[in-house]
C-alpha cells in the first residue's frame, strides 16, 4: 500500500547550500544598501573570504560534501555578485 500526498522531503546537500546562499545574499546587500561605506567591497569581500574558509573548516568535521558545494558556490557567486553589485557603484554613479 502506497501512501499519496506525501512531499518528498528535500535533500540535506540543498538545504546547506540555500542556508549558505542566503547568508551571502543577506550581507552583500546589507553592505551595499544600509551601511553606505566607501570600502564596503573590501569588507564583503573579506565576508566572502571568510564564509569560504568556515565552509571549508566544516567540511573536514560535518557533512563534506554538502559544504565542499556551498565553498564553491559562495566562493564563485559571492565574488561575483560582490564585484557586479559595487562595480555599478563606483562606474555608474
Amino acid at each position: 500500500m502506497q501512501e499519496t500526498g506525501l512531499r518528498p522531503q528535500p535533500e540535506p546537500q540543498w538545504i546547506v547550500v540555500g542556508i549558505n546562499i542566503a547568508v551571502v545574499i543577506a550581507y552583500t546587500i546589507y553592505l551595499r544598501y544600509v551601511d553606505k561605506g566607501q570600502y564596503n567591497i573590501i569588507g564583503d569581500a573579506m565576508l566572502i573570504g571568510m564564509h569560504v574558509v568556515i565552509c571549508l573548516l566544516l567540511a573536514i568535521f560535518v557533512l563534506s560534501k554538502e559544504f565542499l558545494m556551498s565553498a564553491a558556490l559562495v566562493l564563485v557567486i559571492g565574488f561575483s555578485t560582490c564585484w557586479t553589485v559595487f562595480a555599478t557603484k563606483v562606474f555608474y554613479k
